[in-house]
């Protein structure tokens, strides 16, 4: 998942630099203006984005795409709470990138060039919200994303969907009743917020800022903490993340 983040960003991002060139060079009368040192410099950044962009999104396409397998296969592992949040936030994430405002930043010359397949991208991760849509895990943490879940977007996919014929229409019937699942538990969740009113800070996770529920105390920098958010943070980083000293789940206590 961390892999699948850092090159799908890093491509996307790649592209939109290389449309913002191949806009600039296209205005051939201002173009033409530019010296030719400079017009040298501008066409080396290109080729290098170029070539940075097809190796990013060569190696994301086949991570997105064993990401897809591995969930046709197997669910449990996705749903655990160290994980969950993660993998809705990444997919949350990238179908916003994908189908949200600034998707038409992306629409450079020539995408096959770069590997860049929307379209099969696209229908890659909405598999793989379908195939963990049943888990009740996944349904709260994709309504736990108040970062990059919106509704629209789910919408919008699902009219790409249909107009290039990605999915069956049972399967975008499937996925429209996930995402009303997660308003549902959205609007459950504020009701309960509500409910309880102003929460004290020592209740609160200190990295999610939720309420914890299985809380230890970090052995060096006596944080207390949710067991969940530490093991999370310890998958990509065995430190602690208040004063960055070597840290193992087996540290902390209760």
């Amino acid at each position: 998942m961390n892999d699948a983040t850092y090159l799908l960003d890093e491509s996307l991002k790649k592209l939109v630099e290389i449309r913002n060139l191949q806009n600039e060079m296209s205005d051939t009368a201002e173009w033409n203006r530019q010296t030719p040192q400079h017009r040298q410099e501008r066409e080396g950044l290109l080729r290098s984005l170029e070539r940075q962009a097809t190796s990013y999104m060569a190696l994301g396409n086949e991570t997105v795409h064993m990401l897809e397998y591995m969930t046709s296969e197997v669910v449990e592992p996705f749903i655990t709470p160290q994980i969950v949040d993660r993998l809705a936030a990444m997919l949350d994430y990238n179908l916003d990138s994908l189908v949200g405002p600034r998707c038409t930043e992306l629409k450079v010359r020539n995408p096959d060039k770069y590997r860049f397949q929307p379209r099969t991208l696209l229908q890659q991760l909405i598999t793989v919200y379908l195939n963990l849509c049943k888990s009740k895990e996944f349904v709260q943490a994709v309504a736990r994303d108040g970062r990059s879940y919106k509704k629209e977007l789910f919408s919008k996919a699902s009219e790409i969907l249909k107009k290039y014929s990605l999915k069956l229409e049972r399967d975008v019937e499937i996925l429209n009743k996930f995402v009303n699942d997660v308003e549902e538990v959205i609007k459950l969740e504020a009701a309960d917020d509500e409910e309880l009113g102003d929460i004290p800070d020592e209740f609160l996770d200190p990295l999610m800022y939720e309420i914890m529920e299985d809380p230890v105390i970090l052995p060096e920098s006596r944080v207390s903490i949710d067991r969940k958010s530490i093991t999370t943070h310890l998958l990509s980083d065995a430190t602690d993340p208040f004063n960055r000293k070597p840290l193992t789940i087996d540290q902390t206590r209760n």
